[in-house]
């Protein structure tokens, strides 16, 4: 692997403060330089490092051998770069005792054990460049690195100097998406090594996670007894998996930002198996996946030459499926003809506004899919996935011969405020069902909007009979009557599949643990296996 920067980038911006003060939602401070105040907002806190335990100074005049350091992220969702990494060294070494209520603490003698290169773990990091609007590379660049640097740094007793940048001695791999296809090449080169276990910090969006999960071949070795850990840092579009994973920390109004949760998690997370589904197809199904014809010229700084994106003509690639392995949805009907006509250039340039967009129009005339849907009923008690799919005599007939929505979830949400399956729990394996028949433009709008108040769709139903239909399964298999391509379209984790007439997709639990994935301590006391 080689690493994505060309020329060393920049470091974070470092500064000594003292009278640190916090006062509501806000902490002020003076700067040592000039005497002049300064102040952030408590959600832009990613977290205090206290350094191993020092030599006092050898007098009182000189700096505090010990010093605390608070580590702020700035967001600027409109001017490049985007993201700006302060390094705040309080030189009195005193803060007030509320903050750490607020922000955690980070006792460091250097990087975490999961963050470092020994003989037992390696570090790889995978930049998605494209997912979502384009910013994996600036995280990375101007957050990430320079944080990681800082810590390496610390191990070295070399605090003065925490925001360098030279080159030598970093002790992970950087990968730099070039295509649709280096996410899977890498991760089928990950399951056929037999080296020690990985940590892969993933800037990516969810459609890294699934490339992951369905890089290895079945000619592969089997998974090992460790599985390889991700961390994940959102930078997709929608970011389910991190959403429904922090979801019992998140609070949209007033609490950290995602990209600081995930700094947190990052540094200070537990390792949990990562619970996954697998979605089987009929013969004949295959991936169906667009490229523009700027995207092979594209650079990686060239994030914002979106006109001629949104101009370019589009190039279909069909690539032949009978498995995918996911972790979050997996769909048929308008969810997934949302993601399958939004996954343009000309689209993504919206971020997650894309989805809605593509929603209203397709809503103008909705269209009731043909399909039969059967469900094969969740066995609360057995912790183990129910006998296979395919055996016959497992399966409950939904009566409805067209719908207009189905979706089976392993998360919470699809965004960070749209709670599709409000009964999920981090980490706790169950697939639940989302159904809603073939309704009316309004009635689908009230039930995708009401999805926005904590999941309220669930408890809708209408006059003329019609509910939305929400349950835990086992399994779920869908099979398609439509004759017009258009609408044989599934969807896994942001996948597209296209059936053959008549075909369909089985959707069931998998006990399988190819990953494991870094989470809150507080949500991995609360479940999940420990790997």
């Amino acid at each position: 692997m080689a690493s994505a920067a060309t020329s060393p980038p920049p470091s974070a911006t470092s500064a000594r403060i003292q009278n640190v003060v916090l006062q509501d939602d806000n902490l002020t401070w003076t700067y040592v330089r000039d005497q002049q105040s300064g102040h952030a907002p408590i959600n832009q806190l990613i977290f205090v490092i206290k350094p191993a335990q020092q030599p006092r100074p050898s007098s009182p005049t000189a700096p505090h051998a010990n010093p605390l350091i608070i580590c702020r992220l700035q967001e600027d969702p409109v001017r490049a770069p985007f993201f700006s990494l302060h390094l705040l060294t309080v030189t009195d070494a005193v803060l007030p005792d509320e903050l750490f209520l607020r922000v955690p603490l980070l006792r460091a003698s250097g990087l975490p054990g999961h963050l470092q290169t020994t003989p037992n773990n390696e570090v790889d990091v995978v930049l998605s460049i494209k997912s979502g609007t384009g910013r994996a590379q600036f995280f990375w660049t101007h957050v990430v690195r320079p944080l990681l640097l800082c810590l390496l740094l610390l191990s070295r007793g070399d605090v003065s100097h925490t925001t360098a940048t030279e080159q030598q001695g970093e002790p992970w791999n950087v990968l730099t998406t070039q295509d649709e296809h280096t996410v899977r090449r890498y991760a089928d080169n990950l399951h056929r090594q037999s080296k020690p276990r990985r940590t892969i910090v993933l800037i990516s969006g969810d459609g890294g996670i699934v490339d992951l999960l369905n890089g290895r071949r079945t000619s592969t070795r089997p998974p090992t007894p460790l599985p390889h850990l991700l961390a994940l840092l959102p930078l997709g579009t929608a970011n389910a998996l991190f959403h429904s994973l922090h979801k019992p920390l998140d609070t949209p109004s007033s609490g950290p930002t995602p990209l600081v949760l995930a700094l947190r998690t990052l540094f200070l997370g537990t390792p949990r198996k990562l619970p996954i589904f697998k979605a089987l197809f009929t013969p004949g199904s295959r991936i169906v996946s667009y490229t523009s014809g700027t995207d092979k010229k594209k650079s990686d700084d060239d994030d914002d030459d979106q006109d001629n994106n949104a101009a370019a003509p589009l190039t279909r690639h069909d690539t032949a499926v009978s498995v995918l392995y996911g972790a979050i949805v997996a769909s048929y009907a308008l969810h997934a003809s949302i993601v399958h006509e939004s996954d343009t250039p000309e689209y993504r340039i919206h971020g997650s506004k894309r989805f809605s967009m593509v929603a209203q129009h397709l809503l103008q005339q909705p269209h009731p899919y043909q399909a039969t849907l059967e469900v094969q009923p969740a066995n609360p008690a057995s912790p183990s996935p129910s006998p296979s799919p395919s055996v016959p005599g497992h399966y409950r007939h939904v009566d409805h011969t067209t719908h207009g929505y189905i979706l089976v979830s392993m998360v919470s949400n699809l965004e960070r405020t749209f709670t599709i399956s409000p009964a999920t729990k981090p980490l706790d394996g169950t697939l639940h069902l989302v159904h809603i028949g073939a309704v009316d433009q309004q009635k689908i709008m009230q039930a995708m909007t009401a999805a926005y108040h904590d999941g309220a769709h669930t408890l809708l139903a209408w006059d003329n009979g019609h509910k939305v239909l929400y349950d835990e399964v086992a399994a779920v298999r869908v099979t398609t009557h439509e004759e017009d391509a258009r609408w044989r379209n599934f969807c896994v984790d942001g996948t597209i599949v296209e059936v053959e007439r008549g075909g369909g997709m089985v959707v069931e639990r998998v006990d399988e643990a190819i990953f494991s994935v870094l989470v809150d301590d507080k949500v991995g006391r609360r479940g999940g296996r420990v790997v």
